[in-house]
Parts: C-alpha cells; structure tokens; sequence
C-alpha cells in the first residue's frame, strides 16, 4: 500500500511540475508582451487572448504553437519560440493522450527553427513517428514525415531527408490526397536537388506543379512557381526565374484578400535573381518599399534579411560609401538596433566605415571584435567565416599589413577547403590568389608556388562546375522543350481531331440513319434489358446499404431472414454532448451538412475493423461486432474503434478551435452480451438488434463522459489484456441497478 501510495505522489510531483513549467512561461512572456501590444502584430496579440481563455487542452496546443510559429518567423526570436512550443508539448505530455502528442511534436517542428534546436527537432520527430506507426494515422505519418524530412535538410543530411521524403510520397499516394502529393514531390525534389541529383529535383517540381495546376489549389501553385524560380536561379536560368517569380506573383495579387507578408517575401526572391545575375540596376526603391513594411509590421525577419540582400549587393559591388549611406543616413535606428540584436554584423560594418573615413585603427579594432564572435558562431558554417577572413585579409592588404593578412587568407583557405562539401571553390581561389601574390612579395616562393598550383587546380575545379552548370543548364532547357513540345502536340492533335470529325460528320450522316432504322428494334430490345440489368443492380445495391451482405442474399433467395440468435456480440452507442444546443444554433441544412460529415467518417472507420452499423437515432450512433458472421475479435475491434473514433474527434477539436469553429465532444459507451438480429418491416427493410445487450450498451453510453470510452464489466473481462482501463466503481445506470464500469485509457503496446 505504501508503495501504491510512493507512485501516486511521485506521478502527481511529476505532473505538477510540467504544469509549473507551463504557468511560469506564461508568466514570463505573456504580462510584458501585454505592456507593448500596441506594437505587435494583431495576430500575435489576439492569439494571446484567445490562449488566456482557451478551455480545453487542445486548443491551448494550437494557440502556443501558432505564438511558438510568429515569434520565431516574424519576431525572429528563436529562443522564445522553442519555450513556448515546449510549453504545448508538455501539456500534451500531461495528457498522455496519442493524437494531442503526435500534433504537438509535429507543432514544434513546424513553429521553431530546426536548424538552431536540431537535436530537439529530430528527437520530437522520431517520438512523433513511432506513434504514427501505433496509431495508424496516414495523415499525421505523412505530415512527419515531411517535417522530419525538413530538419534533415537543416543540417545537410540528405541522405535522411531522402528517406522521409520518399516514404511522405509514399504515404500521400496511399492517402489519393493530390495536394499532399504534389507537396510530397517538391520534398522530393529538395532532397534530391540538394544531393546534386538536378535533373531528377526538377522533374520532381514539374511533377508537383502539374498536379497542383490540376487541384486548381492556387497557394499551392503559388509554391511549386516558387521552388521552380529557385531552381531556374540556382540553374543560372535567370529568365525562367523571372518568369515564374512573376507567375507565383500574379497568384498572390489575384487572392482575396492579397496576402501583403507573401507578396514581401516574393518581391525578395526576384532581389535574390538581381543579385546572381550581378545587375548594376539594383532596386533601391524596392528595398525601402519592403524594409519600411518589415518596420510597420514587425516583421524582424524580413526586415533582416532584406538588410542582408541589400548588403551583399553593396559589398559585392564595391559600393561601400552607398552602404555608409544607406545605414548612417536612411536607417540611423535601425543600425543602432543592430549593436544589441546582431553585434557581430554591426562591428564589420563599422570595420567598413571606419576604413571609409580614414580610420584604420578603428577598423583593425571592429574587424578583431567581429572577428571573436564569427569564430564562435559554428551555426553560420565554414564558408561564411571563409568569406570573412578574406574581406579581413583585403582590408589588411590595402593598409599595408602583409604579415597580419597573410594569416587571414591563411584561416580563409583552410576554412573553406574544410566547407568544400558545397562546392564553394571560390572562396579558397581568392585566399590563394592573394597568398601566392604576398608571398612573392615577401621572397617566400617555396610557399607562393604551392598557392599558384593550388589556383591552377582550384581554376580547374571552377571551370569543371561551370560546364557542369552549362549541361544542368542545357539539360533542364531540353526538358522543358520537350515538355512544351508535347504539350503542343497535343493540343495540335486536338484541333485536327476535331476538324477530322466534322469532315466525317456529313459522309457518315446517311449511313447513321441507315444504321438506325435497320438496328431500331434490335437497339430498343437491349436497352430494355440494359435498363432492367441495371434496376436490378440498384435495388441490390441499395438492399445492400441498409442491409448486411449475408442477409441481403438469404433474402434475395428466399424471399425472407430468419431473425437470428447470437451468443455473444459487441455493441457501441455514441452521443455528442450538447447536441440540442448546438443545434439550435444552426440552420437545417448546416446541421445536416455537420451531421453528414461526421456519421460519414464514423462509417468509414467502422467499415475497417469489421464492424456492422446497425442504425442512427437523432444524434446518437449504434454498432455491432460479431455479427451477422460470428467472430472472436469482436470486443478488440470495439474498444480499437472506439479509441480511433476519439482520436478522429480530438482532432477534428483542435482544428476547429483553432479556426474559431464550433465542435463536438462524443460519449462512448460499450457492452458484451448476447442479441437477436433480423429485419424489422415488409416495405421499408431495416436490419436491427434487440436484447437486453442493447440496452446496457445504451446505458453505458448514457453514464460515459465527454471524450470518455466507457464499457462494461464484461467487456473489460474480453479485453483486459490487450487495453489498459481505469475502474470506475460500481455506477448506478437507469433501469439496471449498479453495473461496473471502466474507462478505457490506451491499447497496450
């Protein structure tokens, strides 16, 4: 008893813990967030809201992951976008509940930064996984499988991200899902694209593409125009780029209402092509356009990035005094904010400036500073600090300082060769150059001639990617040839098709009504039959839709159904709590709609473990297992409906909530025991039950609780080795006494 009564409290430290951890967040974030609401975006301040009085735990996992969501891709605060999806993991945590853990690992990889919480990331989308695998859930599987697919790709493992990818487009063609399909195919084309398998990444987009094009899904469209501009730029296709940045472009302005953070992060992409294509006409206008909506919006990454881009555009073409401009002028502010937020690009800027105001003692000082934070920050990768070493160097060379900017150079070479894995040979080419040209100079040409042959092979490695690029280039230009070509072709077949029927029409007329009046009885005969074929077809499918298939036949045969004894059969009953008044609520036909939804995924779910429905009564839903063909697995099968129609209905809450819809919660009610089954009626046949089975099944139902399975003693007995239960006691039910009764909780794995 004492040690019953250890594991208890244990359980319960446990549990109020989690809950401790989850208030203190709301504590930290949610009071100062308050004070300055005037200042963030109206869907960050009502999601607040919503979360303060969500009721239920379902909907506060929606509410903290979409928060997690903004705070990490607009505010860009990485840090608190990871504790708030903590937060809703760990409510699901508490609720030990399959579905509301299997969305909240998938929250958290889809609302935080997989790259900078990789470990976290992977760990929470194995754990989703194999509870996908338990559950059986395609849909949940497949969404997984495609988050699990992006953290691979955060941390350049492709080979992983190729797996999930693959098994995501497997899943999705078993699901006959054709959004999820083409989105499975541009995850395909990433991994693939990613593993320099070009040619196969673009036939995965054009894939994706056509069969969005087919959905008539236009965000979805909008996507694959998106992934193929990306592909066109990184194929040095800049006039297909641009084309299809225009087409995802055209989608955006034509929705209702047009989507304004979308149409910014569009406008940056056709930035992206400027700068490959190294255009002298860079868009200065539009670089205010979109930072000054960054600014008004709160948008943080965008307005970050958009600094960024302009900034390898000025850098990259030697405009620093624009860049002095550009910051100490137009956007004072916002390069003071840079100190606290981004102190590392704020020293190299000020490097910069300092160098174009004749001070190059204070630049050595501010390159050094940067310096201590880019050797620490593993996160931006090998060639990043390459590319800052060599401006270190550059900078060093034009203030004399050969000694100090040969070991610049030195780091940048070694650096990159170490991140040579992107194929960024340009990086050490502009180390060695000016490593080979300094040790000239300093009489070391032992040194200088191992840098000259290494820009000979680094030359040669540059030449070898380019003509590779050129193939890419040629390759992907045949096949989209080939493609238009064929799409040509068909329309042109078309067209002769039908100018080949109406040369056709007039000399075959005459003979079409020969034809008819020879073949006129004979034709009026075989329709009769056809028509009396396929009337029987229908009252047989129809006798099949109200009826089970072995009744069915015996009924067709002799013309009657023996109502039947059954020793033993399962029967659920099913209710949604409030129904009256939530009907009240809504019209005819969007009751009906709700009801239809509902009853018609119930039947789904029953029709896969074996399960015969017997009928519907207003709100509440009835079936039986075991029957019309008896069977031993007829309780298993109950309880497994049972737990899939409960997930079916938290999930279904969780969307809804979320959308700021009206939901149901379902009671559940099970019983074991013998029936009578036959059919009721001589004109309008109805196959039913009857037994005191029926009415304890009912009862069980009556005394369940919202989002509760709730079966009897001998249920319990059938399936107690397979499911783990919580004893109710002995629960007073109407018209029967004291019956005990159980809550199910989970099937044993």
């Amino acid at each position: 008893m004492k040690l019953i009564l250890s594991n208890i409290m244990i359980k319960l430290r446990c549990g109020l813990m989690f809950l401790f951890f989850v208030l203190l967040l709301i504590a930290l974030f949610y009071p100062r967030e308050a004070l300055s609401q005037n200042q963030l975006p109206d869907t960050i301040s009502s999601l607040w809201e919503r979360y303060r009085h969500a009721g239920d735990d379902s909907s506060r996992i929606i509410y903290l992951s979409r928060l997690a969501f903004y705070y990490n891709d607009i505010l860009d605060e990485k840090d608190k976008s990871d504790s708030l999806a903590q937060a809703a993991i760990a409510i699901a945590e508490i609720s030990r509940h399959p579905a509301m853990l299997i969305l909240a690992f998938n929250k958290y990889l889809e609302s935080t930064d997989n790259a900078t919480f990789y470990d976290k990331s992977l760990e929470y989308g194995k754990k989703a996984f194999r509870l996908c695998k338990l559950t059986g859930n395609l849909t949940m599987r497949w969404r997984t499988c495609k988050n699990m697919a992006l953290v691979y790709l955060s941390r350049y493992d492709y080979n992983n991200a190729l797996i999930f990818s693959r098994e995501a487009l497997a899943t999705a063609s078993a699901l006959h899902n054709d959004n999820i399909l083409a989105e499975s195919c541009l995850y395909m084309g990433s991994s693939q694209d990613f593993q320099n398998r070009k040619l196969d990444a673009y036939r995965y987009y054009l894939k994706a593409t056509d069969i969005a094009d087919k959905t008539a899904d236009q965000q979805l469209l909008g996507k694959c125009y998106s992934r193929l501009s990306e592909f066109y730029r990184d194929a040095l296709l800049f006039d297909d780029a641009i084309e299809f940045k225009q087409k995802q472009l055209r989608i955006i302005k034509s929705s209702v209402p047009i989507d304004s953070v979308e149409l910014m992060w569009a406008q940056y992409g056709l930035q992206l092509i400027d700068l490959r294509l190294k255009t002298q006409n860079f868009d200065g206008q539009r670089v205010r356009a979109i930072i000054e909506f960054a600014i008004r919006t709160r948008n943080e990454r965008l307005k970050a990035w958009e600094f960024g881009v302009y900034r390898q555009y000025l850098l990259g073409t030697d405009q620093v005094e624009g860049l002095y401009n550009f910051y100490n002028e137009t956007y004072l502010s916002e390069f003071e904010v840079l100190r606290t937020n981004d102190p590392e690009m704020y020293f190299r800027l000020m490097a910069y400036f300092m160098e174009y105001e004749k001070k190059p003692d204070s630049a050595i000082y501010y390159f050094l500073q940067a310096q201590n934070l880019v050797v620490r920050n593993e996160r931006k990768g090998k060639i990043y600090q390459a590319n800052f070493f060599n401006r270190f160097g550059q900078f060093l060379v034009r203030q004399k300082h050969s000694r100090e900017a040969i070991e610049k150079f030195s780091e940048a070479y070694n650096l990159g060769q170490a991140g040579l894995f992107f194929g960024k040979f340009e990086y050490m080419l502009t180390a060695s150059r000016n490593l080979e040209i300094l040790y000239k100079e300093a009489g070391d040409y032992q040194k200088a001639w191992f840098y000259s042959s290494a820009n000979l092979r680094l030359n040669d490695s540059i030449s070898i990617n380019s003509k590779r690029d050129q193939l890419l280039a040629e390759s992907v230009k045949r096949e989209r040839y080939q493609k238009d070509l064929a799409a040509e072709i068909n329309l042109q077949k078309l067209k002769q098709g039908k100018a080949e029927t109406n040369m056709m029409t007039g000399g075959v007329v005459f003979f079409i009504i020969v034809s008819l009046l020879v073949y006129r009885n004979f034709r009026n005969q075989k329709r009769l039959n056809s028509l009396l074929d396929a009337e029987k077809q229908k009252s047989d499918g129809l006798l099949l839709n109200i009826l089970p298939h072995e009744t069915a036949e015996e009924l067709k045969s002799t013309g009657k159904a023996v109502a039947k004894r059954f020793d033993e059969v399962t029967v659920m009953f099913t209710d949604f709590k409030d129904f009256t008044q939530a009907s009240e609520l809504m019209s005819a036909e969007e009751l009906v709609d709700e009801m239809n939804f509902y009853f018609s995924e119930f039947d789904k779910i029953i029709a896969r473990h074996n399960l015969e429905k017997i009928k519907i009564i207003g709100d509440s839903y009835m079936c039986a297992g075991g029957l019309p063909v008896a069977n031993k697995t007829h309780a298993h099968d109950m309880v497994r409906t049972a737990l899939e129609l409960q997930e079916f209905m938290i999930i279904q809450k969780a969307e809804r909530s979320s959308l700021g819809k009206s939901y149901f919660e379902l009671r559940i009610g099970i019983h074991t025991g013998p029936v009578v089954a036959g059919i009721v009626g001589i004109k309008k046949f109805a196959y039913d039950i009857w037994g005191d089975t029926v009415n304890t099944a009912s009862r069980m139902e009556s005394t369940s609780e919202p989002n509760k399975i709730n079966i009897s003693g001998e249920t319990f007995e059938k399936v107690k080795e397979t499911f783990t239960c919580t004893y109710r006691g002995k629960v007073a039910a109407k018209h029967k006494g004291e019956i005990d009764m159980y809550f199910v909780d989970r099937e044993i794995s």
